[in-house]
């Protein structure tokens, strides 16, 4: 499993991912490895980020790769196209078509496959942003996220979190912290997500870079610090502080 992160800031986009892979049924025993690569570059404005079935997930991706690469595709959109029409082909191709009863879909029995894809398009007042999910459970239909921010793999607790610290008006650098933030307290709360954190960087000027290795951890650093000085807070953190819970 896994947490992939896609937030909007007001100088750019970040996208982010731990690097954990479950192996097993996570309702019995499982073991996991923290080596997975889960961001890839696409072109200079465009960035994707894998969920689920991870082998699978890398060939389509290297795919993607190599179709972008050979037909120049530099913005998010037209490569959006292209991921939907190469994924949906290539797994229908695999498992076939994706079972309906009626006008009702049925259990798909699939393999689960999930993309998030960032960056920049084309537009009349310059690049726009964009932050597209495309699912194996919906045939890979490409879905424009309308509020800022993308997650996938194990959302729970970094949607609650989103909502109480995230604004379209914080900086690249912010929400570069913030989606440290959201996998790492994630992870201390479900093994199914760890490991090292991977962060890329999307702007309009600079276009993809990955964060490096000592710059994600020292946010990371940052943030503990930051919910140490909350506790901190909660429990007194003065010596009025002190003098409260002596008095209780």
């Amino acid at each position: 499993m896994t947490l992939v992160v896609a937030l909007e800031g007001r100088d750019g986009l970040i996208l982010a991912a731990d690097s954990r892979a479950t192996i097993g049924d996570p309702r019995g025993l499982t073991a996991v490895n923290d080596l997975q690569q889960k961001l890839f570059k696409l072109s200079k404005y465009c960035g994707i980020a894998i969920s689920g079935a991870s082998e699978l997930a890398a060939r389509l991706t290297d795919q993607l790769i190599a179709q972008v690469e050979a037909d120049k595709l530099e913005y998010t959109d037209d490569i959006v196209q292209r991921a939907y029409v190469l994924a949906k082909h290539e797994f229908t191709q695999w498992f076939g078509v994706r079972p309906w009863a009626g006008t009702q879909p049925v259990v798909d029995q699939r393999p689960s496959i999930i993309f998030v894809l960032a960056g920049y398009t084309v537009h009349t007042a310059g690049l726009r942003p964009r932050i597209y999910l495309l699912s194996s459970q919906l045939d890979f239909a490409p879905q424009l996220c309308p509020s800022g921010y993308m997650l996938a793999g194990v959302p729970q607790y970094a949607t609650y979190l989103l909502h109480r610290f995230y604004s379209r008006e914080m900086s690249v650098n912010n929400v570069s912290a913030l989606a440290a933030y959201l996998i790492a307290e994630t992870a201390t709360q479900d093994p199914k997500v760890g490991g090292p954190i991977r962060i890329a960087v999307i702007t309009p000027q600079s276009g993809y870079t990955e964060l490096e290795t000592a710059k994600v951890e020292e946010l990371v650093c940052r943030n503990e610090e930051q919910s140490r000085r909350m506790r901190q807070f909660f429990f007194g953190g003065s010596n009025n502080g002190k003098q409260d819970r002596e008095a209780v």
